[in-house]
């Protein structure tokens, strides 16, 4: 069954606030991207040039977790300082696989205790394995990655604190891959429960409809708004609004049973206005009245884009037009709980499937 597009889209708000990418960094003539192809369903770009990867991509792991390519560590197009910037825009990566496949070199060590002030966590890998060989052909394999790690817990010892030990792997001869695998799993698999933690909480769900609440001002309040406005086209403004919270028709009507329309909130409003015997406010008023519930309504942290907003309205001459902005905002907040309903009904159904 096809997900709502409402619980993709809140699926994917959590996803981007937890912990689910892992970034795949190193050398440049590591073998990072044929890794990542041995690794992952989706394949990486490889290429035989060694700084082939210029930025970060993320490729699918599983369905939950991503492993993300990071350009080469010191190739000529991505200097020290622009490496760190990418590390700085990918901040929610906090578990790195530090890939090698040669002798540690000063650049590695210079990222290396960047990415360890910065407090991720690091993984190293020596890929290429099989190429591991002594050239005078007296040490096995076995004491030559004796010899990696013992380089490794040496040269890095002064600045990583947790057990410096290599992952042997090939993508050639398949060595160590699955074991890999099965250890990216068990990441992802701890934080998959963080995960479904934080899909259930309800202050996360909170979050997110306030923040679908404060993103609709925008949409709603463009240049056209003044036209739609006079002409009293008040489906266009619904439309905006169910697209933007990716509430659909059955969703309205299997939970009020009835249509909800502004035009309709517009009139309630007015009577309700007519019958107050206080209401001959001034214009003034009026729009202090209409800045403040527009604000609040919409979660606004500064008054500038209200007033603005407010203003080509109450500028146009219009009457009346407090009960106008009341029916949009009533509107929102139907199609908020709405959503919310629907997200609950999805966290229910979780609940019980475990």
């Amino acid at each position: 069954m096809e997900k709502h597009p409402l619980i993709r889209a809140y699926e994917t708000f959590i996803r981007n606030r937890s912990l689910n990418k892992i970034g795949i960094i190193g050398q440049p003539d590591a073998g990072k991207s044929a890794l990542i192809n041995a690794l992952c369903p989706s394949k990486a770009h490889t290429s035989v040039h060694t700084d082939a990867t210029l930025e970060t991509t993320a490729y699918p792991f599983n369905d939950y977790g991503f492993l993300v390519d990071f350009p080469g560590v010191g190739t000529e197009e991505v200097t020290v300082q622009k490496y760190k910037k990418i590390i700085q825009n990918e901040a929610a990566i906090e578990h790195y696989f530090y890939i090698f496949s040669s002798k540690i070199k000063e650049v590695d060590i210079e990222m290396i205790k960047y990415l360890s002030k910065q407090e991720k966590m690091i993984t190293f890998i020596y890929n290429k394995v099989d190429a591991l060989i002594d050239v005078n052909g007296e040490d096995d394999k076995e004491i030559l990655m004796r010899d990696k790690d013992t380089e490794l817990k040496v040269t890095l010892k002064p600045y990583i604190k947790t057990p410096l030990k290599y992952h042997f792997t090939s993508v050639l001869d398949d060595t160590g891959i699955e074991t890999l695998k099965l250890h990216i799993e068990s990441i992802f698999e701890e934080e998959q429960k963080e995960y479904m933690l934080r899909y259930n909480d309800a202050s996360y769900l909170e979050s997110y409809l306030n923040y679908k609440v404060n993103s609709s001002f925008p949409k709603l309040f463009t240049p056209s708004f003044k036209k739609i406005v006079l002409k009293e086209n008040f489906k266009v403004i619904e439309r905006t609004i169910m697209t933007h919270f990716k509430i659909q028709e059955d969703d309205i009507m299997e939970r009020r049973k009835e249509w909800i329309d502004i035009d309709k909130f517009v009139r309630e409003f007015e009577e309700m206005k007519e019958k107050d015997k206080n209401n001959g406010l001034s214009q003034l008023m009026e729009f202090t009245k209409i800045v403040q519930l527009i604000r609040t309504s919409f979660k606004m942290k500064s008054i500038n884009p209200v007033t603005v907003a407010v203003s080509s309205i109450v500028e146009m001459g219009l009457n009346n037009t407090f009960p106008i902005f009341q029916a949009i905002a009533k509107y929102v907040e139907e199609i908020k709980q709405i959503a919310r309903e629907v997200i609950e009904d999805d966290q229910k159904q979780n609940n019980n499937a475990q």
